[in-house]
């Protein structure tokens, strides 16, 4: 089990840097986009939905890095008054929780995933897009990676072996 939960980690930490490159192509949308509008007075249709659409697959794709990293947003205070010999048992219960979070995100993001994979879902908009039929399956995909990672976080900390790291001049990926 150990094993599993390492290599799950490393693919989140790999999904993670790979998703990283779409902010950056989004940065360059919009960049492009405000030139364009306000040098050439040309703007277009289609700049802010692809933006939107590389911002909204690069945070969705990126919950496993976040979970795996424990980049997430906390509330710790209940965890900051316990003893450490506590601890332990409120990190098993929050992972428990977000497993069971996540889990229920994909029972409820599956059907409507689904159908606008399969009816090719678009925006309605000029451009037209379809950014729906991209978005519901990622958001869907998300939720299963969350559920994979927060399985694999749960099986290091009962076994107690520390999950690999990004930190810098780190190798251990």
């Amino acid at each position: 089990m150990q094993a599993a939960s390492l290599l799950i980690s490393r693919i989140s930490i790999a999904i993670g840097y790979a998703c990283a490159p779409l902010y950056l192509v989004s940065l360059l949308v919009a960049v492009r986009e405000v030139i364009m509008r306000y040098f050439f007075h040309a703007p277009s249709d289609w700049a802010f939905e692809v933006t939107l659409t590389l911002c909204a697959v690069a945070w969705a794709l990126s919950v496993g890095y976040v979970g795996q990293q424990n980049r997430h947003i906390a509330i710790t205070f209940l965890h900051d008054l316990v003893r450490p010999s506590r601890k332990r048992v409120l990190d098993v219960v929050t992972l428990l929780l977000t497993a069971l979070a996540f889990v229920a995100l994909a029972c409820a993001t599956f059907p409507p995933a689904y159908e606008a994979l399969t009816q090719v879902e678009r925006t309605g908009s000029a451009f037209n897009p379809p950014m729906p039929a991209v978005l519901k399956p990622i958001l869907f995909l998300a939720a299963i990676l969350g559920v994979v990672q927060t399985l694999a976080n749960l099986v290091l900390l009962l076994t107690g072996h520390r999950p690999p790291t990004t930190e810098p001049g780190d190798v251990s990926l």
